[in-house]
């Protein structure tokens, strides 16, 4: 049996001779001159196995000539190369499995898998951008569910049946929307909804989500550009929401300078705190009392008046609306508002007297001590006469202010029709309704902002305020007998806390505590300065912390005391609430 060609073993048996003469015979191929091609040939067709090809019909066929002979065979320079048919001869490869899909060699751009080959998969391409606008389109719709919820759907005082259908379905409308495109056109037409409502800061949220998703859209930007110039007194006492912004000492400095533009009326129940000042000498022979040596007498602005008298102390203007008698102290009390700056309109009533409280102070060098205090006061309700002609004075000249302060001491002047004159003003001319009472928050129905303290609130809702869960539960129940848009509860030595409607509370510590002499009057400066810093443009947070800076400086003084604008200013700069 002779050994293949190109075999680089020669047989172990026979003599020398015949060795040498099997050699020779071996060289014989290579002498005829055999091509590359036909020497390629020569090789018997083999069968070579394929490891992992195993139950697939891993065996194929194909021509396999061994590396080391085609070398041998080339070295020999007698082997010539056939170039005359430039086609030649190539291994052919057949798997014998079935059940697959044949694929052209553009399918196998990347892979190990020899060309030509039969492969059972293909690689599907993936559509990044489409991801990554559903997960926008997911987490803009998240956005806009969270706006919703917290929306006006449940504002019976403001919605009609028409209104509150068409909303449904624009809100439906945005829920259903499939691409991102469809998503800004029916949000863009959820915007135009709640501002038509005057819900402008939910209408500035819905933009700015529109935005978000097309930062190109010429239609979101106007909109949102035309709602940032958009001033509060134009929004009225319907709902105004608003989100908590960052306070700053920059910010609020800013907030106290534009306090001398606002200009606001004030309706309620004026009054004069009388201070007589005596100088002790003796004890009384008639009876045991201090008799007093009369030293001065100074009328200051009380109730409503006082209320006016901040919001010109801070250099705005104010026009004042209420009641007098027909005595000596009405002329008093008109020459005390004119003294302060502040325009007045007094309705006489012959019934009653002009509302004073007289406080006899004893002054020994330094020390100033209250001994008495004397009330001139009724609190009979004003008659159908006298109230119709407050609301007409109301009517004539509340409308050309920015907001109308109700300022309620329990005196008879804030009755029924009087709430409903300022009601019906401040509708048609839309400018705020604030309201400073002390009870019956439902007869202020659809006002701004009501301001009441601790005390009086516990009255209103029945229980004790004495955690956060009654406090809470306190400021829910105020915003629903007011359905008022906020609710400011002022809580002494406990801070401030604000409710608003679609909000959660926000509270502010007292930013003076150790220097309190006097809280007399610090109610009426906390709603005067909230007023003017809302009708100049501020939040209601920032206000609450305006007021809360005011407050904190009249109780520092002795008796019903005014602040600046210069003392806030100084003060908020020596504070380290705000950075």
């Amino acid at each position: 049996m002779s050994n293949p060609i190109g075999s680089d073993h020669t047989p172990s048996s026979g003599s020398p001779e015949e060795n040498k003469q099997a050699q020779s015979q071996d060289r014989k191929p290579a002498e005829q001159n055999h091509s590359i091609s036909e020497l390629m040939s020569l090789k018997p067709i083999t069968k070579q196995h394929i490891h992992g090809l195993d139950g697939l019909g891993g065996t194929i066929e194909f021509d396999c000539p061994r590396t080391t002979d085609i070398s041998r065979l080339l070295s020999n320079k007698v082997v010539r190369r056939d170039l005359s048919n430039a086609k030649t001869q190539t291994g052919t490869a057949d798997f014998t499995w079935s059940n697959t899909l044949s694929l052209d060699a553009s399918a196998n751009i990347g892979l190990t898998i020899p060309l030509g080959l039969r492969q059972h998969f293909r690689l599907q391409g993936v559509d990044v951008k489409a991801i990554e606008d559903q997960k926008q389109l997911d987490e803009l719709k998240q956005r806009l569910n969270q706006l919703q919820n917290a929306g006006p759907l449940n504002d019976e005082s403001i919605l009609t049946e028409p209104k509150r259908r068409a909303l449904n379905e624009a809100q439906e409308s945005v829920r259903r929307a499939s691409t991102l495109i469809e998503l800004v056109s029916n949000t863009l037409y959820l915007a135009r909804l709640l501002i038509e409502l005057s819900y402008i800061e939910d209408a500035r949220k819905a933009i700015g989500i529109a935005v978000s998703a097309d930062p190109k859209n010429h239609l979101a930007n106007q909109l949102f550009q035309e709602l940032e110039r958009v001033h509060p007194q134009d929004i009225a006492f319907v709902p105004v929401t608003s989100s908590t912004p960052q306070l700053s000492k920059s910010a609020l400095a800013k907030r106290i300078i534009n306090l001398s533009a606002g200009n606001v009326v004030v309706v309620g129940d004026l009054l004069i705190d009388e201070l007589l000042e005596g100088k002790p000498t003796r004890i009384s022979r008639e009876a045991p009392v201090l008799i007093l040596e009369h030293a001065d007498t100074e009328h200051i602005p009380g109730g409503a008046a006082n209320t006016a008298h901040n919001i010109t102390a801070l250099g705005a203007k104010c026009h004042a609306i209420g009641v007098c008698g027909q005595d000596d102290y009405s002329d008093k009390l008109a020459r005390m508002l004119e003294k302060h700056n502040i325009s007045h309109e007094l309705i006489h009533d012959p019934l009653r007297p002009t509302t004073v409280k007289t406080r006899i102070l004893s002054k020994s060098h330094s020390l100033m001590q209250q001994l008495l205090r004397l009330d001139r006061i009724s609190h009979e309700a004003i008659s159908a006469s006298i109230a119709n002609q407050l609301a007409d004075c109301i009517e004539k000249s509340a409308g050309s202010f920015d907001a109308i302060i109700l300022s309620d001491y329990k005196a008879g002047a804030i009755v029924d029709g009087v709430v409903d004159a300022c009601r019906k003003v401040a509708a048609e001319k839309k400018i705020m309704l604030i309201v400073d009472a002390q009870n019956d928050f439902h007869r202020f129905s659809g006002c701004t902002l009501i301001t009441p303290n601790q005390p009086d609130s516990e009255q209103a809702v029945g229980f004790k305020i004495d955690s956060q869960q009654s406090l809470e539960k306190a400021g829910s129940e105020l915003l629903s007998q007011s359905k008022a848009e906020a609710v400011l509860l002022t809580r002494g030595s406990a801070g401030m806390a604000l409710f608003q409607k679609h909000h959660g509370l926000i509270e502010l510590p007292p930013f003076n505590k150790s220097e309190v002499f006097d809280v007399t009057g610090a109610g009426d400066t906390v709603v005067a300065t909230m007023t003017l810093a809302l009708v100049t443009g501020a939040s209601f947070v920032e206000a609450m912390a305006l007021g809360n800076l005011a407050a904190g400086i009249v109780v520092k003084k002795v008796g019903t005391a005014v602040t600046s604008q210069r003392e806030m200013l100084e003060t908020l700069d020596s504070i380290n609430f705000f950075k």
